[in-house]
């Protein structure tokens, strides 16, 4: 693996962090539009095909405990108004 195909180390622990890679991406899968002012970056869109979304939720829960994940998706349920019982089909 060359150097570039790693995530730079940072200071903070592991659990800092969630990463995302896509190796070989098709092309019109992934779309990075990154804003840069007076030589900081102002902002940093990712926009990603509907039909991958999954798998790019994968790679990112992947990275948390089961606990972080748990929190993670009751808030977001509870942020858009979803109800999880309403998920189980019951």
């Amino acid at each position: 693996m060359a150097d570039d195909d790693v995530f730079t180390e940072t200071d903070d622990p592991a659990e800092s962090w969630v990463d995302v890679r896509m190796t070989d991406p098709e092309e019109g899968e992934w779309d990075v539009d990154v804003v840069i002012a007076e030589k900081q970056v102002e902002y940093v869109d990712l926009r990603i095909r509907p039909a991958l979304l999954e798998g790019f939720l994968d790679c990112l829960f992947d990275d948390l405990s089961d606990d972080r994940a748990r929190s993670l998706l009751a808030a977001t349920l509870e942020r858009q108004g979803v109800d999880p019982a309403d998920l189980t089909g019951e």
